[in-house]
């Protein structure tokens, strides 16, 4: 009944908004042969067609997160090339990023081009922002920019929100049903209202999800947690006069997260359990001048993420409670400017400064456990963009980085080079270099269960810095023929780290606590293929197939376990993975899709105390398909100007779930690989109102 009313309020307070608007929510293409260039702005902070960025971009939209009936952003980062998501806790379900087959920590993520995705939002945060307040989400796979952060090993991800362009109002409703278990229901709700003259505007954004534990083998236990989860949103944007936009923006995020035993009472008496209750608040703000020639701006920009968080992670009743405070913020300005020399030359430059600041404290004193971290870091970079006529173009970047847990101050160099051989093909190259300070990461603040009892990480107070070296060759192609449309991206990827940050078991005084301390092992290294490929037949059919075959080793084996012979191989990494996807009628009144995720054998390493294992072990898996099927109604009322969607779908057809989970409070929590969920059956709702585009 609360979400009959919440739908009704809503949609009495915005009835009204654009009774003088034109719906084309689902606007057709008037004719899929012209090419739309898709405009990127993350590979070099200056808007620019994806055809002629230096910095190879990949993209996902509103139209894949429909055809795959994403609710959260990690639901469709797996669709990306190179790119897999990881569940991490049998008992909580932390999610992290693995680019190019390096962990979360490798990987830069940006909210509208600024770093304040914290390592403790890591954790979680990606399955907590909901895809409702995404523009789009564009990808750098590799260090090909010197503008974000010299810790962008693996790539950046920048997730971009959307922007007040039109009066609208829509609200959907998703419910899935896992086979055999809980109900989940998504509720998302958008609307916006820009002024006659388009100087300004405002769009806000709300989200509600609820979703019981779920228990795969009966032990009592949980393999996916209890989860109650809400965001509200505003974007707001004001132009003053032709040069100068101020914009705005500002998040709350609110979760209640518990698994382990199936209890709802006082997680302390459950016999085991792993209880979050977290709120988080980002906002940034922003203001940008651009001359009336177009050839110089300045941008000015400030933005945080608190986060507050009280938890529990104990077993046997133990006193297990802690706390955790993280505030991050950054501030910076940059200015850009292009020149023209003859009428084939043109050079962009983008410099600036930036400040950046992230302070945690964790606390759990019954475990003696204490994070206190505080970083500074202050960078000034230059990149500069030739263009030489229509086919060669060069990227130079620097960037000079002073940490405050380092002595002296980093430079890291980048390069890229583009040559449009024509206008089919294009060839890419470019190298970069960069750093991971020794500090405290996302995956050293979960506290895990083993052997029996917990396991913990510490930093080795003796930590060096990761070096990275990273290289990328890519060839692209793309060809148009009548209603047909053919592309192919293909890129050789290679990342060496120096140095390199490992986890290695270490003798505990405590029989109940399992340690493993970040230190640093031998050198490493990633290198591998990566294949996109697109069809499309006019506006019948799309098909996307993405296929990533890579090796992950470190030159010396390393020993995570006490009981078992190192290795060389990375764990948790499959040679092999991929996703795609096929639309069919996506701009019609009737539409379906076909998704599907591979997962690749791999090593996954397993601590004893469950009663299924008596020593540690390692792994080798079995591969997985996830495979999803979606069909959706649309139905249009054009004098009342709006739009109704129903759609239905099975997630995990085949039902390719892990099947050896281990058993009762004794479990290895990180013993967790595979898809996240089991065969899931849905259907979404979804009701527009106004001139809204996706």
């Amino acid at each position: 009944m609360r979400y009959f009313t919440f739908f009704i309020t809503c949609w009495i307070s915005f009835i009204s908004i654009s009774q003088n608007q034109t719906i084309d929510t689902l606007k057709t293409e008037a004719d899929t042969l012209k090419e739309i260039e898709e405009v990127t702005i993350t590979g070099s902070r200056i808007a620019e067609s994806k055809k002629n960025s230096v910095i190879s971009v990949s993209t996902l939209d509103q139209k894949l997160f429909r055809a795959i009936s994403a609710t959260s952003i990690s639901d469709a980062l797996k669709f990306s090339p190179g790119i897999r998501m990881e569940t991490n806790c049998q008992t909580c379900n932390y999610t992290q990023v693995r680019m190019n087959g390096l962990g979360g920590s490798y990987s830069q993520i940006l909210i509208n081009g600024r770093p304040l995705f914290s390592s403790l939002m890591g954790l979680y945060g990606l399955e907590q922002i909901p895809t409702n307040m995404v523009d789009r989400i564009e990808i750098v796979n590799g260090g090909g920019s010197v503008l974000y952060g010299s810790n962008a090993i693996a790539g950046t991800i920048n997730i971009i929100t959307k922007h007040p362009t039109a009066n609208f109002f829509e609200v959907s409703d998703k419910l899935s049903v896992i086979q055999n278990g809980p109900v989940e229901q998504v509720i998302q709700l958008n609307g916006a209202f820009v002024s006659k003259s388009k100087k300004s505007g405002v769009l806000f954004s709300g989200m509600n999800k609820i979703r019981d534990g779920y228990d795969r083998n009966g032990d009592g236990f949980t393999e996916i947690p209890r989860v109650n989860n809400s965001l509200l949103g505003l974007n707001a944007f004001q132009a003053l006069g032709k040069s100068i936009e101020l914009r705005a923006d500002f998040w709350v995020l609110h979760e209640q997260r518990q698994g382990g035993q199936f209890w709802k009472g006082d997680p302390q008496q459950a016999e085991q359990s792993e209880f979050r209750n977290q709120l988080s608040s980002i906002g940034q703000f922003s203001g940008t001048w651009k001359s009336r020639n177009k050839k110089w701006s300045i941008q000015a920009y400030t933005g945080y993420q608190k986060t507050n968080r009280h938890h529990y992670t104990g077993i046997d009743h133990v006193d297990a409670w802690g706390k955790t405070n993280n505030l991050t913020w950054q501030s910076g300005i940059q200015t850009g400017y292009i020149q023209k020399f003859g009428e084939r030359t043109k050079m962009t430059l983008v410099g600036g400064l930036e400040h950046y600041y992230d302070a945690i404290q964790d606390t759990i004193r019954g475990y003696d456990y204490f994070i206190n971290q505080e970083i500074n870091q202050f960078a000034a970079f230059l990149q500069d963009q030739m263009d030489f006529g229509d086919k060669w173009s060069v990227v130079l970047g620097l960037r000079a980085t002073k940490h405050s847990m380092l002595r002296n101050p980093i430079l890291t160099p980048r390069l890229a080079l583009l040559f449009k051989a024509n206008g089919q093909w294009q060839f890419r190259l470019s190298y970069g270099n960069g750093f991971k300070a020794p500090q405290v990461f996302e995956t050293d603040m979960h506290m895990a269960f083993a052997n029996g009892g917990i396991s913990q990480i510490r930093v080795d107070s003796n930590l060096k810095s990761e070096i990275s070296h990273a290289y990328s060759a890519q060839v692209n192609w793309s060809r148009r023929r009548k209603k047909m449309l053919y592309s192919s991206e293909s890129t050789l990827f290679h990342t060496q780290l120096l140095h390199s940050f490992v986890l290695n078991e270490i003798p505990s005084d405590d029989p109940s606590k399992t340690l493993l301390l970040r230190t640093n092992g031998s050198n490493a290294s990633v290198s591998g293929f990566s294949e996109s490929i697109r069809v499309r037949w006019h506006k019948f059919i799309q098909v996307d197939v993405n296929v990533t075959i890579q090796e992950s080793r470190y030159a010396e084996a390393q020993q995570w376990s006490l009981e078992l012979e190192p290795v060389k191989r990375f764990l948790r990494t499959p040679n092999t993975y991929g996703s795609s996807t096929i639309s069919i009628f996506p701009e019609g009144s009737w539409s379906g899709s076909v998704s599907c995720v591979y997962t690749g054998s791999m090593l996954v390493p397993h601590f004893a105390g469950a009663p299924e294992i008596t020593q540690d072990e390692l792994l080798k898996t079995k591969s997985f398909w996830d495979l999803g099927l979606r069909a959706e109604k649309s139905i249009h009322f054009h004098r009342s100007e709006q739009t109704i969607r129903i759609g239905a779908g099975i997630q995990n057809l085949l039902d390719s779930y892990q099947s050896d989970f281990d058993t009762t409070k004794f479990r290895d929590s990180n013993f967790i690989y595979g898809p996240p969920r089991p065969r899931t059956f849905f259907v979404d709702l979804k009701w527009v109102l106004g001139n809204k585009h996706e």
